[in-house]
């Protein structure tokens, strides 16, 4: 059974900020999906998240497919070729956006997150992510998280310094320690996972993760591969009822039958 993606993304600037610092861009010929969550003020968080944006876009449209095209990354054992690539895209943009940054006081220190699916007509979609922005998989009822939050808190959970009942009340949760721009090469985490018929893919920044909880976003997630605006449009809803105190995106992808 030959299986297709479709997607719908919609941004939300939230009820506390002036300026909605995240981006997503939704790339048909490609399969490509991604959104990006901008950090460093204002008009360096924006400007993070768009270099983040267009330059994986550009990447992964343009570049790769010139002849004799050189990544220019070592390849990692184990990785798959569509993996890579997305990873090549993503360290590429994590150059670029570092290098702005470095060339302006204005600039210095912002950065961005990103979760991205790619998808290239294969029975898999291969999944990247760098932060705290997450991607989640609607599946049989369950919502369950796909990625892992690139966070303080996991990090010394994963490293025995902090106990799941410590974790819980920490201070400093949205602390996040890997993130595009900030260092000028970045591990990137990557995944395939298999394609099955009625999936859903909600990729997010954590201006939405932050303010639904999980049972929460089950529940919109349900009528998601029916009505992708319907569910996204709740999704904004339900993080500014809950306080809106971030910029909210979010980025559904349903797999279905192709025609």
């Amino acid at each position: 059974m030959a299986l297709r993606t479709r997607a719908l993304g919609m941004t939300d600037v939230g009820r506390a900020r002036q300026e909605n610092e995240d981006n997503f861009i939704i790339v048909p010929s490609e399969g490509l999906y991604v959104v990006a969550d901008g950090m460093g003020g204002h008009a360096s968080g924006r400007l993070a998240s768009t270099l983040a944006v267009n330059f994986i876009t550009q990447y992964m449209a343009q570049d790769r497919h010139r002849p004799g095209f050189d990544p220019s990354f070592p390849h990692e054992h184990g990785r798959s070729p569509e993996e890579y690539a997305l990873a090549c895209a993503i360290k590429h943009a994590n150059e670029r956006i570092y290098i702005t940054s470095c060339k302006s006081r204005e600039h210095e220190g912002m950065g961005t997150t990103v979760v991205a699916a790619l998808d290239a007509g294969l029975p898999t979609l291969t999944l990247a992510h760098v932060g705290d922005s997450r991607i989640y998989r609607f599946r049989d009822n369950t919502l369950a998280q796909i990625t892992t939050d690139h966070s303080l808190v996991n990090h010394l959970l994963a490293t025995g310094k902090l106990t799941p009942a410590e974790a819980e009340n920490y201070p400093n949760k949205n602390v996040i320690f890997r993130a595009l721009g900030l260092k000028d090469y970045v591990d990137v985490d990557t995944q395939v996972v298999p394609k099955r018929h009625r999936d859903v893919y909600l990729l997010c920044s954590d201006g939405l993760s932050d303010l639904a909880e999980d049972w929460v976003i089950a529940e919109i997630m349900q009528t998601a591969f029916d009505d992708m605006r319907g569910a996204a449009q709740s999704l904004i809803r339900v993080a500014n009822h809950n306080g809106g105190t971030d910029n909210i995106t979010v980025l559904l992808v349903a797999i279905e039958e192709a025609n």
